[in-house]
């Protein structure tokens, strides 16, 4: 008999199972309209490699054309006697150099040296450039003045690119410059843009000098206007903008640092580059600067970070600052080194 109600009751319970449906599944599931809730990131994602792909179609095209230019044209263009007549941007071609990398992950490193607004001599020139003679960086760009510039250019015997703001040494082709700004093929299919910009800095000696100097910083915004208008010419999507200033970071005076003299200050320039998305290729790669000051620049008792190297679209991988036999010596003025990877 047990067995019997057993076997009743497994028969109710699989007809009640079997009454409900695929169907019945598929009714009560409600699709909820459109809600008005922005794209998703994949769909900008896609966006974005398609404007890739056809940048990368006319790369391709212009880096051929602009490798068979280099054969055809071989004059070095030597810079003017007197440099008060150069016109920007001047492009100096000893060597006619065509340097490309394959597509793939692709990173370029460069070595930024501020050589300052005091006259160089060429033995001044031949000691900081074989203080460096160890590392194969793609591009060395030079700030300070025109003729410590043009010094240091002719002086490496790189073919350079030298622009209102500074001076760019490259191995990569060069596609196209302005007044402002040039653009390098990282491969046949890859650029980046880079505009230097150079500002004289007046460095305190002293602490108590180190603080009046720095509060005045936060309402000047002389270099500002400058500086937003080279970066909004550019027009490339992965930029490069290699700074000297006259002003430290807001993210290096911050109220813990090994420096007593700074506090919590907020500065126009730094201000501006992280407002608008760039990355500080030091600040980015480091721990913060009460660990970490990343110096560029020394006066007596006080230690900054005035050389900047701003990133746009791109990931800074590693920044050093370090100092150069001719530079750090004479002037307390550091190098900066970094490696920068090509989405």
């Amino acid at each position: 008999m047990k067995r019997f109600f057993l076997y009743a009751s497994l028969m109710l319970l699989l007809a009640s199972c079997a009454t409900y449906t695929a169907e019945d599944g598929y009714k009560k599931i409600s699709i909820p309209e459109t809600t008005g809730l922005p794209e998703t990131r994949y769909e900008e994602i896609v966006r974005i490699n398609a404007d890739k792909s056809a940048e990368a179609i006319e790369n391709a095209k212009k880096e051929a054309e602009h490798r068979a230019a280099l054969r055809r044209e071989a004059e070095v263009n030597e810079y003017p006697e007197d440099l008060s007549t150069i016109v920007f941007p001047h492009i100096y071609t000893p060597l006619r150099t065509n340097q490309t990398k394959a597509d793939g992950i692709n990173t370029f490193e460069v070595l930024f040296l501020p050589l300052g607004y005091e006259s160089l001599s060429e033995d001044d020139a031949r000691r900081i450039l074989s203080a460096n003679e160890d590392i194969s960086p793609d591009f060395v760009i030079l700030t300070g003045s025109l003729e410590n510039q043009v010094l240091g250019a002719k002086t490496a015997g790189w073919d350079a690119v030298t622009l209102e703001g500074g001076t760019v040494l490259h191995r990569p082709l060069l596609k196209e410059a302005s007044e402002s700004s040039a653009t390098f093929f990282i491969t046949s299919t890859k650029d980046i843009e880079i505009a230097p910009l150079s500002f004289a800095a007046s460095l305190p000696a002293t602490a108590e000098e180190a603080t009046l100097w720095a509060e005045t910083l936060t309402s000047d915004s002389t270099e500002l206007e400058t500086i937003k208008e080279a970066a909004e010419a550019m027009t490339d999507r992965e930029k490069l903008i290699a700074l000297s200033s006259a002003s430290p970071s807001g993210e290096d005076w911050i109220e813990f640092t090994p420096f007593r003299y700074r506090s919590d200050l907020d500065f126009p320039v730094s201000g501006y580059f992280e407002e608008d998305g760039w990355l500080d290729a030091y600040r980015a790669t480091h721990f913060s600067a009460e660990t970490d000051g990343g110096i560029t620049r020394r006066n007596g008792e006080v230690y900054e970070r005035l050389d900047f190297l701003y990133s746009s679209e791109m990931i800074p991988v590693s920044a050093i600052s370090y100092p150069v036999r001719g530079m750090t010596d004479t002037e307390g003025t550091f190098a900066v080194l970094a490696e920068f990877l090509v989405p």
